[in-house]
């Protein structure tokens, strides 16, 4: 026994470097890469490559790096020089906001296809848009992106959805169970609820801690309208992740659908805090903080959203609207005025919103409860809550 003591003594003081070692090994070593087609929009634009070679594409913000890639070839039918302008990016993701900007530069470049890149929440005025458009078609669906062609095309379908999944059945079984709640996502906001579900479950079923397919199905069922169906998806979610970042903000609508202000507020001021210039998280927050009252906090995030909306050179009009009712909450009439006149100054400002300034002008007085009659905030997301109404 003694002769084994030295050797004791140096396996207790070599196992812990080593399995310190080993830590750091596993938290710094090299992630692989994922395959172009989980990386990429590959997988939906190789069939119709050859068509953007006399058609011009219109493209979001997240396919740049891919199209920067092609830009020699797909600038031809643009008549633009090499490399891929800034501008023209910049203009294409702005018109992704609004149909009829999209609609301003359709007729200038006549697109032959859209190359819709990125979450859907991102361009979802434009794929509403183009999803009752009688002259674009749904041609292909992918993790990554969705692509519209001018018609005569032939539509994608969910009965097109094996094929797709097929193209997967090589790779390994991370990037298998990603690719299926990527579409699930995509799937969604296209409005095919039910192959988007059994995608969802068949993850779960094959993963039972797999976050990012509870949170989707957390997405689905707040789509639907149910919320206590979100609200127990988004907590096993939690269950393995409490930190995850897209359940927490499912979590946050679910409560304020449900009533529950002072439980979404909590959850909104952690995810506001941790990302205080984030579009989608101060919207969320405006219209939980107005629900629970939180008027002050409601003002600076409103302030917040004003200043990046300008910066994108987008009008603030509606958001002054906001912006003045929040004042009127707190009781301070004077700032609320200011807000109600310069909304009135943006001529893009529906006549019904100035029929509500117009009203609110006569009645601001301390406390004064305007909201009732202001449009709901702009959608952000998959989950937006309808205004709770016990």
């Amino acid at each position: 026994m003694r002769a084994l003591r030295p050797l004791l003594i140096l396996i207790a003081v070599i196992l812990p470097v080593a399995l310190v070692g080993l830590g750091l090994w596993y938290v710094t070593r090299p992630v692989p890469p994922l395959s172009p087609e989980l990386d990429t929009p590959k997988l939906a634009m190789e069939p119709i490559a050859s068509l953007l070679r006399t058609k011009p594409l219109f493209f979001t913000m997240a396919a740049v790096p891919y199209v920067k890639e092609h830009w020699q070839d797909w600038s031809v039918p643009f008549g633009l020089p090499t490399p891929l302008p800034e501008e023209l990016a910049v203009s294409f993701e702005a018109a992704s906001q609004s149909s009829q900007a999209w609609r301003t530069l359709d007729r200038k470049w006549h697109f032959g296809a859209l190359l819709l890149c990125g979450d859907p929440a991102g361009f979802r005025p434009l794929l509403d848009h183009l999803r009752g458009a009688p002259d674009w078609t749904l041609t292909r669906v992918g993790p990554t992106s969705l692509v519209f062609e001018r018609n005569p095309a032939k539509a994608w379908t969910p009965a097109d959805l094996p094929s797709l999944l097929a193209v997967f059945n090589t790779h390994s079984a991370t990037e298998q169970k990603m690719a299926r709640y990527l579409i699930a996502h995509r799937l969604m906001f296209l409005g095919e609820t039910q192959a988007a579900k059994t995608l969802l479950e068949g993850v779960i079923a094959g993963d039972p801690k797999c976050k990012e397919a509870w949170t989707e199905l957390a997405n689905l069922h707040g789509m639907l309208g149910q919320w206590q169906e979100s609200i127990k998806a988004v907590s096993s979610a939690l269950a393995v992740d409490r930190r995850y970042r897209p359940a927490q903000m499912a979590q946050a609508n679910a409560s304020y659908a449900l009533g529950r202000f002072e439980d979404a507020l909590e959850v909104s001021r952690m995810l506001y805090e941790s990302a205080p210039s984030d579009g989608t998280t101060l919207l969320l927050h405006a219209k939980i903080t107005h629900a629970a009252h939180a008027y002050q906090e409601e003002i600076e995030v409103l302030h917040k959203v004003i200043n990046m909306v300008r910066t994108a050179s987008q009008p603030v009009g509606v958001w002054q609207i906001y912006l003045g009712q929040a004042y009127a909450s707190t009781g301070d009439a004077a700032q609320a005025r200011e807000q109600f006149h310069e909304a009135m100054k943006d001529t893009t400002i529906s006549d019904s919103d100035r029929e509500f300034i117009k009203s609110a002008l006569q009645r601001v007085e301390p406390k004064s409860d305007l909201l009732d009659n202001v449009p709901p905030l702009p959608k952000s997301s998959l989950l937006d809550a309808p205004a709770y109404r016990p």
